[in-house]
């Protein structure tokens, strides 16, 4: 298709496999290239599509057949790579977190203004199946108003595969900005509210790293709605993945992962059915359509932004003891 997007993808991690699929779902696109350090990594991503596989991004974004770059790199590297990018005059889908820092953000959008490209931070969970249909339930009143929710998630940390720049929160390591940015998207996408204040209690009791295994917020959205965010990467213990959400009128929990999605009915919860779907696809066949059309990217850059300033004063209250009121 000689009006394709030509998309890069640059890192060629555990998240990449999904960007490949993506791009192999979403027509309008073509893979041009994947960029890895660890060139044999890239290659035998590469060769799944007959793509080229090189060892320094950089090469990509010097390309006239690259107008979107797809970035799974360790969060440390998302500002800068995004900001090269960005100034090289390519569209960006960034992984989540957006970066480690509001300034860091700031300086991405900036970069990405300056250069009349587009930045779109892929908070996955936005599009799974079953995180949209809550989201439509609770719209439409299904549980009455909302009265609290909490957002449980414990998983394995996996400390053996984790690489070296995970286990130092100074390079963007560690179970909350990992999890947490994906826990603060989806309630509060799903309850339609940024947040206002809160309370946070982050630590690695657990393992004793330089980055945090386990995380307690409390979230005071702008709506007025309490939230509990519970987190843990364990040695042992039993996995769970859960948000459920009391209303005036009943009680809806889901899980994205698992695709489940139930309200209460009778003093127990009554399963509602949710067809699958591939929400790496969605949520790029979603970005490209706002290329196409000029229309707003499906996750706003200020929200993504607005992610990042949760986790990091989540980290502060956590740090000072205190409640702390976002601006």
């Amino acid at each position: 298709m000689s009006d394709a997007y030509g998309i890069a993808i640059i890192g060629a991690g555990r998240v990449a496999r999904a960007h490949l699929r993506a791009v192999q779902a979403t027509p309008g696109t073509r893979l041009v290239a994947v960029a890895d350090t660890d060139l044999a990594r890239a290659q035998a991503l590469a060769a799944e599509c007959g793509a080229l596989a090189v060892p320094d991004y950089r090469d990509l974004l010097r390309r006239d057949d690259v107008q979107i770059v797809m970035i799974g790199l360790p969060h440390f590297l998302h500002a800068p790579v995004t900001i090269e990018a960005c100034q090289a005059g390519k569209h960006v889908f960034l992984e989540k977190p957006m970066a480690l820092s509001v300034a860091e953000c700031d300086a991405m959008i900036a970069a990405a203004e300056r250069a009349g490209v587009r930045l779109f931070v892929a908070h996955t969970q936005r599009f799974f199946a079953s995180t949209i249909r809550a989201r439509d339930l609770i719209a439409c009143g299904r549980i009455g108003q909302v009265v609290a929710a909490t957002d449980t998630w414990y998983k394995p940390f996996g400390l053996e595969s984790r690489p070296a720049w995970f286990l130092d929160r100074r390079l963007g390591g560690g179970m909350w900005l990992m999890n947490g940015s994906h826990m603060v998207d989806r309630v509060g996408w799903v309850l339609d509210s940024r947040v206002r204040a809160v309370r946070a209690w982050i630590g690695n009791k657990i393992f004793g790293l330089a980055a945090d295994d386990t995380a307690v917020a409390f979230l005071e959205l702008a709506s007025g709605v309490p939230v509990t965010l519970v987190h843990a990467g364990y040695r042992q213990g039993v996995e769970r993945c859960a948000v459920e959400i009391l209303g005036t009128e009943g009680m809806l929990t889901f899980d994205s992962y698992s695709n489940l999605l139930a309200v209460s009915e009778d003093g127990q919860y009554r399963p509602i059915p949710v067809e699958r779907h591939d929400p790496f696809a969605r949520e790029l066949q979603a970005f490209v359509e706002s290329l196409r059309t000029g229309g707003p990217l499906p996750v706003p850059v200020e929200w993504a932004r607005h992610i990042v300033e949760v986790l990091c004063a989540c980290e502060e209250s956590s740090r000072c003891g205190r409640e702390v009121v976002l601006a």
